[in-house]
């Protein structure tokens, strides 16, 4: 996982090089500043002890303080840099993980889930920018400060310096080693996270429904178990993480202790001065804190690691629905062809051996029971996914050989459940277009048999809907999706199931309307209603994922089947509602 994560992570620092090497500059200044320090600390006291003038004692003494301002200033300088490189590398990756979210096909978004995307896309970033911002100028100013505090030791006395350094050495390989089980646990921790940010999304969108069937209850209860699960890895990775951060200052410790008897022996042998102990003393703290400054730093590199090995992860994640490398852009005129199509499911056949020709500008109805394909046969014409057999053609060519984003651009796709968004109804309506006339935008509007509910609307096309439509009603919502999709002026309509919630007097209107507003559009329709679907031009009645009916609604009466019995059911319900509404 650690190497998966860098991987990932030293892509990002490319643009960033530059500034890299000028923080290992700043770096460097700013450790050099501070370990010069405790060397002329002991300069000084050794010439105090020999008695010298209150002048050269004022000059040791601008030193240090020059040499601390010197420390201050390069600090800041590498603090500032390291955060331009944090905003830097966590703004890019965003950006690509979020085009990546965007591109991901159904079977990678339901292996995900909305609440697992999120948090890598939101908690995971705060910890590489963690890792960035603070770990970066952590351990580049404690390792240069380990590096030269150790050699000016080594020149004083290479005996002690020898110690300190096996010591810090011995520490900082336990801390790495030791770095990859934590970096684990705090995988499982976000991991755990994740599945608590996807129940609270889940449920939350759901809370009518959960008081409805009084189920707050049993949720707060879930909730509690998944609580408690991410409770108890959080745990796990504190425990581990805190047995090391202190190990630094054990060793530190245990070093001061070996040169305070050590350097005292010394001293009464005359192999070292006064000044050159406290030198050594000093060092020992100013190793201490570098030491200290490392493990956390590479505490960040551990938790960014594992966050970026979870974000690239999905950047890895190639979608199965994409663009062939030969593919093509050209104008569609709208002629589809189905070629013995077959879709499988680890469960057996969705659809098998679909086989029908609809020609540009017409119309095709589908009907059947629920789950018997319908929707299924519509996701395979705009490429939502493909089929495991068959093909199907456009204008004769495979739909698998155009540009992806040029055959969905040809089409309209109104799916079952209508997705609107916290803007005004206009905005909605326009999604993805820029200066769209007035003209277009209210013939639309009209097409879909809204232009009457505008007035309900304060503001009217100006009003906002609310998150995902909450000011609308479900008749409002699809006939505002429907709208959406003409203002398109698409090529192929997909209309999935669109009417469900538009009583059947406005729903006949629609249809008569996509009719006569453009005779070459090629149109499916899939529909529980036969009302929606009775002027089509064909209509096919799936049963099991196969096509057991097909020609025009006369025909299909005429033939006394499935589509005939269908009819019969919505008539006597239809005559009975009317007798009970008094009509």
């Amino acid at each position: 996982m650690h190497d998966t994560g860098l991987r990932f992570l030293l892509p990002y620092m490319r643009p960033y090089r530059g500034l890299l090497f000028l923080g290992l500059l700043y770096g460097l200044i700013g450790a050099g500043a501070s370990a010069v320090s405790p060397t002329v600390l002991g300069w000084a006291i050794d010439e105090l002890r020999a008695g010298i003038r209150v002048s050269v004692l004022g000059l040791y003494a601008l030193g240090l303080i020059g040499l601390a301002a010197t420390l201050a200033i390069f600090r800041y300088r590498l603090r500032m840099l390291s955060g331009a490189i944090a905003v830097g590398v966590s703004y890019r990756m965003s950006q690509d993980l979020f085009s990546t979210i965007l591109t991901l096909d159904q079977r990678a978004l339901r292996q995900y889930g909305t609440g697992d995307l999120l948090s890598r896309a939101t908690s995971d970033f705060i910890y590489i920018w963690r890792f960035y911002s603070a770990g970066f100028q952590m351990s580049v100013h404690a390792l240069f400060l380990l590096g030269i505090g150790c050699a000016l030791m080594a020149l004083t006395s290479p005996l002690l310096a020898l110690v300190v350094v096996a010591m810090l050495a011995l520490s900082i390989g336990v801390q790495v080693g030791l770095g990859r089980i934590v970096e684990r646990a705090f995988d499982r921790v976000q991991r755990e996270l994740a599945l608590l940010s996807a129940f609270t999304q889940e449920h939350l969108g759901a809370i009518r429904m959960l008081a409805a069937y009084t189920q707050e209850q049993p949720v707060v209860g879930e909730f509690r178990r998944i609580n408690e699960q991410y409770a108890r890895q959080n745990l796990a990775f504190v425990l581990r993480s805190n047995a090391i951060t202190p190990l630094p200052s054990l060793v530190v410790m245990l070093a001061r202790a070996i040169v305070l008897g050590v350097g005292g022996f010394m001293i009464i042998g005359g192999s070292l001065t006064i000044g050159q102990y406290v030198q050594f003393i000093v060092y020992l703290g100013l190793l201490s804190n570098a030491a200290t400054q490392l493990s956390r730093a590479l505490e960040r590199l551990q938790q960014g690691s594992a966050a970026a090995g979870r974000i690239g992860e999905v950047l890895l994640r190639q979608p199965d629905i994409r663009s062939a490398p030969d593919a093509i852009s050209v104008p569609a005129r709208g002629h589809l062809r189905f070629d013995r199509v077959g879709v499988r499911s680890p469960h057996g056949w969705i659809l098998q051996d679909i086989s029908i020709d609809i020609p540009a500008g017409t119309t095709l109805g589908i009907v059947g029971a629920t789950g018997a394909g319908k929707s299924t046969l519509l996701s395979l014409v705009a490429r939502v996914r493909d089929p495991d057999v068959g093909q199907i053609y456009l204008d004769g060519v495979d739909v698998r050989k155009y540009q992806l984003e040029h055959l969905r651009q040809t089409i309209a796709l109104v799916p079952q459940e209508t997705l609107l968004f916290s803007m005004s109804l206009r905005d909605n309506i326009t999604f993805g277009l820029a200066h769209v006339p007035d003209e277009r935008v209210h013939s639309a509007i009209q097409a879909a048999r809204l232009s009457d509910d505008l007035a309900q609307l304060p503001g009217g096309l100006a009003a906002v809907v609310g998150e995902r439509g909450a000011s609308l009603s479900g008749g409002q919502k699809q006939r505002t999706a429907i709208a959406r999709a003409l203002v398109r002026d698409p090529q192929l309509l997909l209309l999935d199931d669109a009417l469900a919630s538009v009583d059947t007097k406005t729903a006949a209107e629609i249809v008569a309307e996509l009719r006569d507003a453009r005779a070459q559009r090629t149109t499916l329709i899939v529909s529980q209603r036969l009302a929606a679907v009775r002027e089509a031009d064909q209509i096919i009645v799936l049963e099991e994922g196969r096509i057991v009916e097909h020609g025009t609604h006369q025909q299909l009466l005429a033939q006394g089947g499935a589509y005939a019995s269908m009819y019969r059911r919505e008539l006597q319900q239809s005559n009975a509602e009317n007798a009970g509404s008094g009509k």
